[in-house]
């Protein structure tokens, strides 16, 4: 006599079940709750923070990159550049490759001005020829700045 297997929708259901337990399990006896462990899953696709964006390595080589791409994409209309002065802040996003959403300092090379600005590098470590691209890098939040337009892929 041959024995039942279980449905695919029944092992589903046992699954999720089992998932939920555990969780809850391993939350309340960290004195927490359930959605205290799921509002901590990180989603995929999704922006990660670089807590040491300021001192990476890769970070500060990508936001100085960013400057001087910029400063050479734009050398006929801005006769204005800048120069790397840091990296404030930084995200990651896991793409075909990793995008970098960098907040740069930077100083104006013929006023001495600090100016912010937020790049936007995609990494391809798999690409020999262009392995890293400036997507974008424009002013941070409502800093006017005038002198300095705008960069954005698409307007190449």
């Amino acid at each position: 006599m041959e024995s039942a297997s279980p449905s695919p929708a029944a092992l589903l259901i046992l699954c999720l079940f089992l998932f939920i337990a555990a969780a809850a399990r391993g939350s309340t006896a960290a004195g927490g709750r359930l959605h205290d462990s799921l509002d901590s899953l990180k989603i995929v696709g999704g922006w990660t923070e670089s807590p040491d964006a300021g001192s990476n390595k890769i970070v500060r080589d990508l936001g100085r990159y960013s400057v001087s791409e910029y400063n050479r994409r734009l050398a006929g209309e801005a006769e204005n550049h800048m120069s790397f002065s840091g990296v404030v802040s930084a995200d990651r996003q896991v793409v075909s490759g990793v995008k970098y959403r960098i907040r740069v300092a930077a100083v104006d090379a013929e006023t001495g001005d600090r100016l912010s600005f937020v790049a936007v590098v995609v990494v391809r470590p798999w690409l020999r020829q262009r392995d890293r691209d400036l997507d974008s890098f424009t002013p941070f939040a409502d800093q006017q700045v005038l002198r300095f337009p705008s960069f954005r892929s698409s307007d190449e």
